[in-house]
Formats: C-alpha cells, sequence, structure tokens
C-alpha cells in the first residue's frame, strides 16, 4: 500500500475499517487489500465479543487477543491464523515515538556515564541496555543528583504510554533502571557523577487487600493449633482427645447402669488401646467431635485457611478491627461486616462468584460445631448468609459458556484427541527409528528412542482415554497407583477406593474406570517399557502410575505428576480450540451426553460418580432448555417457505 492507514488515538475499530475501504479508488490492488484487512477487522470483533462502532482500537488488545487463542479456535490453520493476526495489526502501528538515535549523537554528562558504563566491568544488562534510560534523563535534563523514585515511576509511565511497551516489560525495564542507578551510586568510578540510591517497587498484584504484613498471623495460628486438629478428627472443640472423652463418659456413667463385668471390660489394656481411642457410634453423637463423614481433608484445610487470611484482611480494610480468635470471626456482627465488604467487592466480570458463599459456609461451620454459638447467634449468622451468601446453582455462568462453545466438531476433535496424540508419537517413533538405523547399521526396539518429552505425550494421551472414559477429579487424575489396576482377560480396570473419591464412605463402592483393549495395550506398553524410563534410579519403588518427571534438573522421590491435568488441559486448548480448567472436564462429559439426549440424567448420574440424581440435575437442568430451543429453531426453519 502507498498510502499507510492506521489507527488513531481513540478512533473505534469501525472508523478505521471505514478509512481502509475508502482511502484507495475501487478495483486497485490496494483496495482490495484494504477491504480485506476491514473484513478481518470486524471477524476479530465478533469472535471478541466487541462492538465495532464503539470499541476503541488497541494494538494491546488485538495482541492479547490471539495470544490467548489457538487456530483451533476458530477452525483455521496456523499460517492463516498468523496471516489473520499480522495484517490485523499492520494497521494497529503506533506512529514512530521519535526518529531512531545513536548513543555517538548524545553529548554531556550521561554521554560520559554512557562511555564509563561500557568501559566497566559492570554486568552486561547494565552495560548494554542503559542508553534508553540515559537518553530519557539527557533529554529531560534530569541531573544525576535529582533521580528519585519519582523519576523512575515516570520513566515507566512514558515506556507504556510512548514507548508502547507491554506493561510487564515496561515495569522490568524501570527496575532495571533502579537497580543501574543504585549501582552508579555505589561505584568509586561514578562519584562523581552524584548518584544516590533508588528503589523502585511496585504493588504485588496478587494481593487484593491493603492491610499490614502478616496481620492474619494470630487468627491463623489459633486454626493451626486449634481448629485443624478438631476438623481432622484428632480432639474436640474442648481439645479433647477420643480417650480422654470416653473416659470422661465413664466417669459420669451411674454405677447401677454398669455390671461390674462391663466395668472390668472397660478398664483392660484391650479396651483403652483399641475401642476407647475412636468413635464409638453406641455411645451417642460425641458432642464437640467433627464426625467421621465431615472431616476436613488436607486439600479442604489448606483452602479454608486461605478463607480465614482472607477474613482477617477484609476485617482489617473495613476499620481496622483485627481478628485474633476463631470466636471473633464467628461473631454475628463481625459475620455481617465481613459479608457486607465481600458483597461490595465482587466482580463485575463474575457476579455470581460463589467464593462470598465459601467463607460464609465456613464460618457457620466454625459458629455451630466448633465454637458452638447459642442457637440465636446461629439464626443470625444463617440470615447473613441467605442475604450475601447465596450460592449459585449447577454449573457457574462462565463455564457454561465455554461448555457452548463446544460444536459438534470441537466435540469430536476432543474424543479423537488421544488418539492423534498417539499417532503423532507414533510417527516421531518411526523417524527416530530410522535415523537411528542409517547411522548404526540396525534398527533398535521402538522404547530405546523413547525420551522424556515422548514419554509424557503417552501419559498424555493416557489421561486423555481416562478423561474421556470416566472424568475423575483432578487429584484422582494425577495421584492414580499402581495397585488400583486391575487386569482381567488383557483388559485394564482402574478402580480407585472410596476414601479417595470425593463425597464417598469407607463402606460405598471403589470409582470404576474400565479400559478397551486398544488403551489396556497402550498401557501396557507404557507400563512394561517406558514408565520405568521416567523413574529416578532412587525412586525404583514409586507407587504412582505416573511419577513426577524430572524438572530444571530436580525430580521429586515419591511423587506423583501433579501438572499432567493442566497439561492436559492446554492440550486441548492447542487442538480443540476451548480453553478450559481441569475440574470443567467432568461438566463437558455431562453436557455432551445430555446434549445428545437428555433422558440419559441417569446414566450421566452414574458416569460422573453422583451419588444422587438430584446433584446430577442441579447441575444440567438448563440443558433441557437448550436443547428445547435447538429443536424449535429447527422446526420453525422446517415450516418457512
Amino acid at each position: 500500500m502507498n498510502k499507510r492507514v492506521v489507527a488513531t488515538s481513540q478512533e473505534t475499530y469501525q472508523a478505521v475499517a471505514n478509512r481502509l475501504t475508502t482511502a484507495w479508488s475501487e478495483g486497485t490492488p490496494e483496495a482490495k487489500k484494504g477491504a480485506r484487512i476491514a473484513r478481518r477487522l470486524f471477524w476479530m470483533c465478533r469472535q471478541a465479543n466487541w462492538a465495532p462502532e464503539t470499541t476503541v482500537a488497541s494494538r494491546q488488545a488485538v495482541t492479547t487477543f490471539f495470544d490467548t487463542h489457538t487456530p483451533a479456535t476458530f477452525g483455521v490453520t496456523p499460517g492463516t491464523y498468523a496471516v489473520y493476526r499480522s495484517e490485523v495489526l499492520s494497521v494497529l502501528k503506533p506512529d514512530p515515538v521519535r526518529k531512531r538515535r545513536y548513543i555517538l549523537q548524545m553529548e554531556g554528562v550521561y554521554r560520559e556515564v554512557h562511555d564509563r558504563t561500557v568501559d566497566s566491568e559492570m554486568p552486561e544488562a547494565f552495560r548494554w541496555r542503559c542508553s534508553p534510560l540515559l537518553w530519557y534523563l539527557h533529554e529531560r535534563a534530569i541531573a544525576p543528583p535529582d533521580i528519585s523514585v519519582d523519576t523512575l515511576m515516570q520513566y515507566y509511565q512514558f515506556s507504556l504510554d510512548e514507548e508502547q511497551l507491554p506493561e510487564e516489560r515496561a515495569r522490568r525495564q524501570a527496575k532495571d533502571a533502579a537497580r543501574y542507578i543504585s549501582h552508579l551510586a555505589g561505584d568509586p568510578d561514578f562519584a562523581e557523577f552524584g548518584f544516590s540510591p533508588v528503589e523502585i517497587t511496585f504493588p504485588n498484584r496478587s494481593i487484593k487487600y491493603d492491610v499490614p504484613r502478616g496481620i492474619a498471623d494470630a487468627l491463623l495460628q489459633e486454626f493451626d493449633n486449634r481448629v485443624v486438629p478438631w476438623a481432622r478428627g484428632g480432639v474436640s472443640n474442648r481439645g479433647e482427645t477420643w480417650a480422654e472423652h470416653i473416659a470422661r463418659l465413664d466417669a459420669a456413667e451411674a454405677p447401677a447402669s454398669t455390671s461390674d463385668k462391663k466395668r472390668a471390660w472397660k478398664a483392660s489394656q484391650a479396651y483403652q488401646s483399641t475401642i476407647a481411642k475412636g468413635e464409638q457410634v453406641s455411645r451417642g453423637p460425641a458432642h464437640g467431635f467433627m464426625p467421621e463423614s465431615r472431616r476436613w481433608k488436607p486439600a479442604t484445610v489448606r483452602s479454608r485457611r486461605d478463607l480465614c487470611a482472607t477474613c482477617a484482611k477484609v476485617m482489617y480494610e473495613v476499620g481496622e478491627f483485627h481478628i485474633e480468635t476463631v470466636e471473633e470471626l464467628t461473631d454475628p456482627e463481625i459475620v455481617e461486616a465481613i459479608a457486607k465488604r465481600l458483597d461490595a467487592r465482587r466482580s463485575e466480570d463474575n457476579p455470581q462468584s460463589s467464593y462470598t458463599s465459601g467463607i460464609l459456609t465456613m464460618i457457620a461451620t466454625l459458629a455451630k460445631d466448633f465454637v458452638q454459638r447459642p442457637p440465636d447467634d446461629l439464626e443470625k449468622i444463617g440470615k447473613i448468609k441467605e442475604k450475601y451468601g447465596k450460592k449459585h446453582e449447577g454449573i457457574a455462568p462462565n463455564n457454561k459458556e465455554t461448555l457452548r462453545k463446544f460444536t459438534n466438531e470441537r466435540i469430536q476433535a476432543l474424543i479423537d484427541m488421544p488418539d492423534r496424540i498417539t499417532v503423532e508419537v507414533n510417527r516421531e517413533v518411526v523417524r527416530r527409528r530410522e535415523a537411528y538405523r542409517q547411522e548404526h547399521g540396525a534398527l533398535p526396539p521402538p522404547a530405546v528412542v523413547f525420551d522424556q518429552f515422548l514419554i509424557k505425550q503417552v501419559m498424555l494421551a493416557l489421561a486423555a482415554h481416562l478423561m474421556l472414559t470416566r472424568a475423575p477429579r483432578r487429584s484422582n487424575l494425577a495421584g492414580l497407583r499402581l495397585e488400583w489396576i486391575r487386569w482381567r482377560e488383557g483388559l485394564a480396570t482402574v478402580e480407585i477406593p472410596p476414601s479417595f473419591v470425593k463425597s464417598r464412605k469407607q463402606q460405598d463402592p471403589p470409582l470404576i474406570i474400565p479400559l478397551d483393549i486398544k488403551v489396556s495395550k497402550l498401557l501396557d506398553q507404557y507400563l512394561k517399557s517406558l514408565r520405568p524410563k521416567m523413574l529416578h534410579p532412587d525412586d525404583d519403588r514409586n507407587s504412582y502410575l505416573f511419577p513426577s518427571p524430572p524438572h530444571a534438573g530436580k525430580q521429586r522421590i515419591g511423587g506423583f505428576y501433579d501438572g499432567l491435568p493442566d497439561r492436559l488441559v492446554d492440550q486441548v486448548h492447542e487442538r480443540v480450540g476451548v480453553r478450559i480448567h481441569p475440574h470443567l472436564w467432568r461438566h463437558l462429559l455431562g453436557w455432551i451426553w445430555l446434549k445428545e439426549d437428555p433422558d440419559k440424567l441417569p446414566a450421566v448420574q452414574k458416569l460422573l460418580g453422583h451419588k444422587s440424581i438430584e446433584t446430577t440435575i442441579r447441575y444440567y437442568a438448563d440443558i433441557d432448555e437448550s436443547v428445547a430451543l435447538k429443536e424449535w429453531i429447527g422446526y420453525l426453519d422446517g415450516k418457512k417457505t
């Protein structure tokens, strides 16, 4: 194009497209190219849910859009995707901030600082990257003694606004500048210039609350020392062990109600060492103890510990009230203040988040079972939870929107994904074996050419097969154990014990994952030839199906591949074009099946391991609506003339 069309400040995508289609004479090659880029602008806006008439054109937003999606998201080839990206960005390039400058063009104090820096023994990062900062200081006539934190923050803002640098790079450049100035301040060779040390800090974006560090320490210490032993079933809310609790009950029994023979039995070593150390259903409710069916698992303990810390921060932010005990945490007035603050901070992007509900549920549990607050307080907390902590029933709206992206073509791509991974692995194995034969004159066994990358690909294929078959939860998939695999007539079945499955009791059946003959053969080959190659020499007794692989030169002995579920959903994003999280895979299976046939609710209940059909209905009730609407639209299309 002879003329250059680029977006100006505050110009919308529609305005850019209009200029692209009117800048050249109709029928010329430039006009055709401009019209094509305009179509791609509109395509991008539609895919990103941007209204081109009102959305201001932003190079950074477009870059983020293309970075967060894959060609598979839109069903195009990588080459086509790259062309779309390149052409759209070509009309969003900012005008040059300035002509290219060379350090030899600079004169004065900062030229001298630069030359000494280059000739010094400073780290290369300082010697070869100091020019942008020195030019900035030179152009604004800022003397070395006047450089302050404000100077570097203005330099950071300049990098964002004028240099059009990404935010992370601008931050890094400002921090490097601070280190460089501080280094100059401490170097005798630069003492004559009068530099002073400068330290620049940016707010930690992971910190949501502006409160003093350690504000939650007192509450967390009580949580660790008192709540956790109780929640795990080790002691009562008063700190009694089971033996102490039973002994107190025995001492309180009327002598007439217990025979001499029974009293002697209770005093025996056998009774004290076994029966008296655990819950006794025959003795009635163990007041103050957490029932076995409701005890917190380690993951729950960690999650609720974080929620306690959040409560302490929220309450301090509200009015500098420092929560130090669980009793204070469960005070109804404190609970309401926390709930109101959380409600005010609710994200506009996710207004139906259940975060507040989770916090209020935890507080209600502590108030009722641990602190044992009076009924009047419990009623107040219940009303607070009802008002502020109403939990969304079923699948969250943002997750539902993700599920709707799974068209029939994407569903098929997901189902085919593990087989495609296997085909790619086999193709690479053939290539490596042939290369080995040409170099050594003999064809090696297939297992010889497998390295850690290819073995990880086989792990991914097996994990995808397991998830498509039954969709176990994340912890169950990554933590599958060898002793859970059963073989019968060449077919493998994974049986996850009920104690490892959410909401199942010891007497419940295991979670069964049957594998077909093809997947069973792949599993057998993996166990015999590939898995041993992933093990550390000192880890030959590792009990996990997917052992922890080496990472950054280190390997966790006796561990499992905790990152496998994340790598699996990365593959879904790359190959299918939809970004999901590991737990959403479970909803996806139910969604796919019920989308085909809403009458499959009982079957989906069994597939996902829900204990009751009500759970399944709660999650998938609105599928009937979407299916009905689809059928109605089809009916209307059939009636149109």
